[in-house]
């Protein structure tokens, strides 16, 4: 007969390892790269799995701890990428801290996790903690990222997951956005705020385009102002492709898709508010700066890149 392992006394956390938890908490899936972006200092990679090992226990598949560790499901043999989602004791601690948890890992009932939809949340992590990392006030830098919030808050609020019509035909689509950023340029106090989307090249023609006017119509209707306390806006598009070699080419599909979606709205002028680019996952945090800075974006009825700020 095996003897029961012992119960492990729960770790006493850190100011550090909780704001890692609640980092997991908003983020939902995270890997050490994100926590190092987001939370430490450049080069500290190693010290940032330390501190995601002791809070899953220091291995895979172990339940009833801060948080949960698996790989990252991949086609091919080798070491895979570490996952971290919120476990149990993670949820009791944001839950204690005043923070609203309706989700954590639960193996007994999620399952495993299948890779494209979980690259999809990866790659929305490895974006928003890419643009902070960017964003952090440092010398000789125009832009801070003032405000971020993901698509698991925002679905909390009730103008976001009403259905929008778009142009005569309703969708019946809810509109969260998987991002909505806030930078603030220094230099003179402007504001410009992103809806971002993330793209994997999941989605069909139709299925797109109502996606594009849903979007269009939240906006027109005013919830979108009412959300955010805004009218302006911006509708960033970022996409890996179903895989790096077709990421340009889907890029320029969803801009003639969404010019499609536009003509038929009698909406041509409204080109000026998306934005498409293509990147990629495993390099994201090396292109930040291009990504934030360089003409790397498209409008959709223009060849010519453009910044995502305007100057």
């Amino acid at each position: 007969m095996t003897p029961k392992r012992a119960p492990q006394a729960p770790l006493i956390l850190t100011a550090r390892e909780e704001d890692i938890v609640r980092a997991v908490y908003a983020y939902r899936f995270v890997t050490a790269q994100d926590i190092t972006h987001l939370l430490l200092s450049r080069g500290s990679l190693t010290y940032a799995r330390r501190l995601l090992s002791a809070l899953c226990g220091g291995r895979d598949y172990q339940e009833r701890q801060y948080l949960f560790r698996f790989p990252l499901p991949t086609p091919s043999p080798g070491s895979r990428e570490k996952v971290y989602t919120l476990g149990a004791l993670g949820r009791e601690c944001v839950k204690h801290a005043g923070f609203p948890v309706d989700w954590y890992y639960r193996p007994g009932k999620a399952g495993r996790f299948s890779r494209s939809p979980l690259l999809h949340h990866l790659v929305l992590t490895r974006f928003v903690c890419a643009a902070h990392a960017w964003g952090r006030p440092q010398p000789g830098h125009g832009y801070a990222l003032g405000e971020a919030r993901l698509c698991y808050e925002l679905s909390r609020n009730p103008l976001l997951t009403a259905a929008h019509a778009g142009g005569e035909r309703a969708t019946g689509l809810a509109v969260i956005p998987d991002a909505w950023l806030l930078f603030e340029r220094l230099s003179d106090d402007a504001h410009f705020p992103i809806l971002v989307e993330i793209d994997r090249g999941s989605e069909y023609q139709e299925r797109f385009k109502t996606h594009v006017r849903a979007r269009i119509e939240f906006i027109r209707s005013g919830d979108y102002a009412r959300v955010f306390d805004t009218p302006a806006v911006l509708i960033a598009y970022v996409t890996t492709g179903h895989a790096p070699p077709y990421a340009e080419t889907r890029r320029k599909t969803m801009g003639a898709w969404t010019m499609e979606v536009l003509a038929e709205l009698e909406l041509n002028a409204w080109a000026g508010v998306f934005r498409f680019t293509a990147v990629t996952y495993d390099t994201l945090y090396e292109d930040a700066h291009a990504i934030f800075e360089e003409p790397v974006w498209y409008r959709p009825d223009s060849p010519t890149p453009v910044p995502l700020f305007a100057p």
